[in-house]
Parts: structure tokens; sequence; C-alpha cells
């Protein structure tokens, strides 16, 4: 099997530098391109020619030049110190052409890649809420895999946790997880809702008959959960993974369990899909990825159903 093709979003600040080592550790063996991306030479000031009036004709479109040519050669210094700290991985430095937003530069550099790698900064409330523009930006746009590694991220020997709902996202989220981590140890983990045991309004009318019914409606309910998670673990150990299942019902949200789950389990990875949801009346929706990638301590793997 061909080696994993990997793109880091590089920008040599300490997230930055958490996202290589982890990948490198997580993801050994792959070859990895190091995108670092030039900030721009600022715009001129509306207005700023009267104050110009005796600078030299071209002068101004020199100093832009240089302080451009400065950006690209400070961006592959950090490239090159990115490489630096890839260990476990095949890479090399790629500075892109000057550009604003980066977001647009990073996701046009990893085309054709198997995923995509960044970092999340900050770890506190607020920063895990807006992660950082470009994280952010990445996860609304990317259409490739996207790997978010948080700023304070250790390497993990625990299993490849799974969020599962049986929808194509979360298929093509474990195609993907056997693809970059064959043989690994994986939990494929179906989280589900009851809104019968968790309605007040059928608790209320939860008498006689209809408590009967009620209850054959969510064992029901529950049967079918544990067959979407062994739909799960079939196609995860056919992706080559070794792997487990767990069916649970969230009591705290979907995401919140899966990711308390995950710090249990000490998970290396945390794997999703997006824009997807599946039967068993799950709530594994768009909104489930999005609060993995902003409060999961653990690296987070996201997948879309259109891969």
């Amino acid at each position: 099997m061909a080696a994993a093709q990997l793109a880091i979003a590089y920008d040599g600040s300490p997230s930055a530098v958490t996202a290589v080592r982890v990948a490198g550790a997580l993801l050994a063996g792959a070859k990895a391109t190091i995108v670092t991306v030039p900030e721009p030479p600022p715009q001129p000031v509306r207005g700023a020619s009267r104050f110009l009036m005796n600078v030299p004709s071209g002068t101004l479109e020199r100093a832009l030049e240089e302080i451009a040519a400065q950006a690209v050669q400070e961006a592959r210094t950090i490239a090159a110190e990115g490489v630096g700290h890839a260990a476990g991985l095949d890479a090399e430095p790629l500075v892109t052409k000057p550009h604003t937003p980066a977001w647009e530069a990073l996701l046009d550099a990893a085309r054709g890649a198997d995923a995509l790698v960044c970092g999340a900064r900050g770890r506190s409330e607020l920063a895990r809420t807006v992660l950082g523009s470009t994280s952010t930006s990445l996860l609304h746009h990317a259409e490739l895999p996207l790997l978010v590694i948080p700023d304070d991220c250790e390497p993990a020997d625990g299993p490849v946790l799974i969020a599962y709902d049986g929808s194509p996202a979360a298929d093509r989220a474990i195609d993907l997880a056997g693809r970059l981590l064959a043989g690994r140890a994986a939990v494929v983990v179906h989280v589900y809702e009851s809104q019968y045991r968790d309605s007040r309004a059928v608790r209320a009318l939860a008498h006689g008959e209809v408590k009967e019914i009620v209850q054959a409606l969510d064992e029901a309910l529950t049967d079918e959960a544990g067959a979407t998670t062994e739909q799960g673990v079939v196609r995860a150990r056919a992706a080559g993974l070794d792997a487990t299942g767990e069916t649970i019902e969230a009591s705290q949200g979907v995401w919140r369990t899966i990711s308390a789950l995950a710090r249990d389990r000490d998970a290396g990875l945390v794997v999703t899909g997006s824009r997807g949801q599946g039967g068993a009346r799950s709530v594994l929706l768009g909104s489930v990825s999005s609060g993995l990638v902003h409060h999961a301590e653990a690296p987070v793997l996201v997948g879309h159903a259109d891969q």
C-alpha cells in the first residue's frame, strides 16, 4: 500500500509544532508536505499619495517588493523548521505564494493529499470556541479530510475512536481511518438518544397500554442502535482496522459523550464524519463533528460524505 500523503499547515507557532510532531507519531511513515503561507505585503493606505509627493517614482513599489521577498524568505525558513520537527514523516517544505486568507492557499496546496493537518490554538473556553480563524475556516470549507490537533496534545497509545451513525459520511470516515491507520486497534462508537425515555411528555403519558407501546418502541430503537454499531464494526474490519464496537445512549449530548469516552480510553485519535445523518434517530450531525473539533482533547479526523 502506498504511503499516506499529508499536507500540514505550518506557521512556526507552538500549535503548529505540536501538529507536526503529533502527526508524525500518529501517522509514521506518511509523506508530508509542510505548507507555509507567506503574508502578502501591506496595501498602500488610501490618500497616502499626498505624503509621498517628494518620494522618487517607483520607490514605494520597490519597497513593497522587498517586503514581499523578505516574507517569502522568512516563510522558507519557517517551512524548513517545520520539516525539522517532522520526525517519523517523509517531509518536504512548500512555500505558497503570498495570500490572504491563508486557508485558501492551504486548501489549494493540499489538493490530492489524503488529509490536511492543522493545529488548533488555545484551550480556554473562548479559544476552544473560536479555535482560530484558519482552522475554523478549514473546517468549514475543506472538501478533503481534515485532521485537527489541539495545541496541548500529546501522542497517545490508546485506540482510534470512531464516531459512527451509519451515514455515508461516517462510512467514508471509517474507510479513511483504515487507509491511514491499517492494523490499528479501533472502537466504533454509536451514540444515540432516546426520544421515548428522555421525553417528559412521553413519560407523562406512559401508563397502561401506552407504556407498553413506548417500551416496545424504545427497545426497537435500542436494537437499531446496536445494529448500526455492528454495521460500523464490519466496515471498519473490512477497512483493515482491528475493530470492536460500543453502543451508548447519550445522557449529556453526543459530542460530549464521545469526547468523554475518548478521554477515558486515552484515544490516540477521534474519527468522525460530517454532513450526514443515519439510523436509530442518531444526532451525529455536522454539529457533532464541530463540537468534537472544538472541545476534544485528542486529535480529531473529520471526513465528508462527498470525498
